[in-house]
């Protein structure tokens, strides 16, 4: 009987170690980070100029254009995740005719524009059993954008409390490179003070007595980059 029983357990042992074999390999191929280059397309909202009597100053046109980024993402378990994440919008801007300087009114009132936003991402994936490589996944970000207005020779900064939502889908070519594609919409709270700003870059004699509400500068992004796993 003790033979039969030691025969038992040693036809079991390849199974126990295919087992652990397979556990084995699924743990090897979790990757705990992600590094992700990736260019876009930004749509750009306006930038409305609403003073606290509610009288329109017009708006601060934002043209729509590319973006360059980056961002890191550590992984918290199998689906959950955190990132790093930078993007520069390289655009131009269009002042209206209310904040402009006299000798400039009529004349040309675009200016060169730049747009950072640094936030911290969350990201929720999702499996598909059907195919395993596919990951479509939720992302909420929170943190700042800046925008750098540059106007014959001067050049002007200001940094707002943005925040972003959307989703997306990466896929896994190899362990190590997939590919990622999202769409977000990344709003930024404009504040008081940006009266001021916009007065500027008007330049010298600019109407600055714009004292205006708060309210929001909307953006949204498209993005796709490859990404590397380890």
């Amino acid at each position: 009987m003790t033979s039969y029983k030691a025969q038992k357990y040693i036809c079991m042992l390849p199974v126990l170690c295919a087992l652990l074999a397979v556990r084995a390999a699924e743990a090897g191929d979790f990757k705990r980070f992600e590094l992700q280059p990736f260019a876009g397309y930004s749509v750009s909202g306006n930038v409305p100029l609403v003073d606290d009597d509610g009288v329109d100053h017009g708006t601060v046109h934002v043209d729509d254009s590319y973006h360059l980024g980056a961002s890191f993402t550590v992984y918290l378990n199998e689906l959950d995740a955190v990132e790093g994440f930078w993007q520069r919008q390289f655009t131009e801007g269009r002042l209206p005719d209310e904040i402009v300087t006299p000798v400039s009114a009529g004349g040309v009132t675009r200016f060169d524009l730049k747009i950072d936003q640094v936030h911290m991402n969350f990201l929720h994936h999702y499996e598909i059993r059907e195919d395993p490589r596919a990951r479509p996944y939720v992302m909420a970000g929170l943190g700042v954008t800046a925008f750098h207005a540059s106007r014959q020779g001067q050049n002007f900064s200001k940094a707002h409390f943005s925040f972003s939502v959307g989703g997306g889908m990466k896929y896994f070519l190899t362990s190590h490179i997939g590919l990622r594609g999202e769409a977000r919409w990344s709003p930024s709270l404009l504040a008081a003070s940006d009266g001021s700003y916009w007065c500027e870059i008007g330049g010298e004699g600019a109407k600055c007595a714009i004292h205006l509400k708060t309210t929001w500068q909307d953006q949204l992004d498209f993005t796709a980059g490859l990404l590397f796993r380890f």
